[in-house]
């Protein structure tokens, strides 16, 4: 929800390096990671000399660095993060010292805009740790006091467009923590008043793209709440309001103008109005649009113009035309368009030509060419490109 470039490059189960030219995708059925290059002139995607590559065990996601040198993996079941090194063939090659000591049960790591830090959340201790990163070795080192107290089970964390704001959901609970970052060490302090509560089973939060807002969306209450970022955490006046049934995650368009939820049993998005001035939301005429089942990764392209959803269990992609005036979606062409099996988190090139969707029950990436004049997307030549088990995504009991 930050911009473009910071979201495309993770934490998901695949990521398209920051030069366009190579793909990552976690195998979280044989723990492995595997490599594929990018043709720029078809889109078509090409298993690397060594493919796949060794990680922890139950790797979840996987963030590419904005430096382009480096990705990182967050194994599950091994309380770590794997580290490598990004050859210029590719091939990725693991970081000295690696892996990375997290908390039990990490889910993944997110980079500030620049790379300096990184956070995870340790939902298996109740716990978020945070790093210093080496621009030189792509090195872990952990912050003073790290990792730090949470609330239950941290889910999602997210860096505000500044560095200085880290905000993470607790799942199956009705709170979300607010952390300043010190920039020079990476040390987490929590924010007065933290935690804060908002409805039931929060999953996700995300911060639009001035920094001045947050937005929550939470799963058994069915509702998006608000919040400004200031000198603390205060939560926006006239929320929290009521969205479809089971909502996912938020998505902001590039002008932070409207807001986006989509709804899983609800198969629809609902759309908001931000005002400018006290980030309150309300409901866009028309709206909640509809997809097809369980939508799920809301995802802008490069020109913001066009979102697309992925329909977990429709098998297909669902994409929409936004109207830069009034936020309303409208069906693209053709859509939705074929997929593989429970679809999931799909990515972008930087350049705006491709898009790559993980199907996580059949064990491949669906690969799209998107046309600039009216977002459709029409397969790459060999889609759909195989890969190893994507496997079981639930959190092991």
């Amino acid at each position: 929800m930050i911009n473009y470039v910071t979201e495309r490059l993770g934490p998901r189960l695949l990521v398209v390096e920051p030069r366009d030219r190579f793909l990552y995708i976690v195998n979280t059925g044989n723990d492995t990671v595997s490599g594929y290059a990018i043709d720029p002139s078809t889109g078509s995607l090409r298993p690397l000399a060594g493919s796949p590559y060794t990680t922890g065990r139950h790797p979840r996601n996987v963030t590419a660095h904005p430096s382009g040198e480096f990705v990182y993996v967050g194994n599950w079941l091994s309380a770590s993060i794997s580290g490598y090194r990004i050859r210029d063939s590719g091939r990725l090659e693991e970081l000295e010292d690696s892996p990375f000591p997290t908390g039990p049960n990490p889910r993944n790591i997110r980079f500030d805009h620049d790379g300096a830090i990184g956070i995870t959340g340790n939902a298996g201790s109740d716990s978020i740790s945070s790093y210093l990163v080496d621009p030189a070795t792509g090195a872990l080192a952990p912050a003073p006091g790290s990792p730090v107290a949470s609330g239950p089970r941290p889910r999602s964390v997210m860096i505000d467009p500044a560095g200085r704001l880290a905000l993470a959901a607790h799942d199956g609970s009705d709170l979300v923590s607010a952390y300043r970052i010190d920039r020079g060490t990476a040390r987490l302090s929590a924010v007065e008043g933290s935690p804060f509560r908002v409805g039931r089973d929060p999953r996700f939060v995300s911060v639009d793209p001035s920094g001045r807002f947050a937005y929550v969306p939470t799963q058994e209450s069915n509702t998006v709440h608000g919040f400004r970022i200031d000198d603390g955490f205060t939560p926006i006046p006239g929320g929290p309001l009521a969205t479809g049934k089971r909502p996912f995650d938020v998505l902001a368009d590039v002008s932070g103008r409207f807001v986006y939820v989509p709804n899983q049993k609800g198969n629809s998005i609902s759309g908001y109005r931000v005002d400018q001035e006290t980030g309150e939301l309300s409901e866009i005429e028309g709206s909640p649009f509809r997809t097809r089942r369980r939508p799920v990764w809301p995802t802008l392209d490069r020109t913001g113009r066009f979102m697309y959803v992925a329909n977990l269990k429709s098998g297909n992609v669902s994409g929409f035309e936004i109207d830069g005036e009034t936020g309303a979606l409208t069906r693209l062409p053709g859509s939705p368009y074929k997929a593989g099996r429970r679809p999931r988190a799909i990515t972008f090139t930087l350049s705006g030509e491709y898009a790559y969707l993980a199907n996580s029950k059949s064990g491949s990436i669906s690969g799209y060419a998107i046309d600039p004049a009216n977002g459709v997307l029409r397969p790459v030549e060999g889609s759909p490109f195989a890969t190893a088990p994507i496997g079981r995504l639930r959190d092991p009991a």
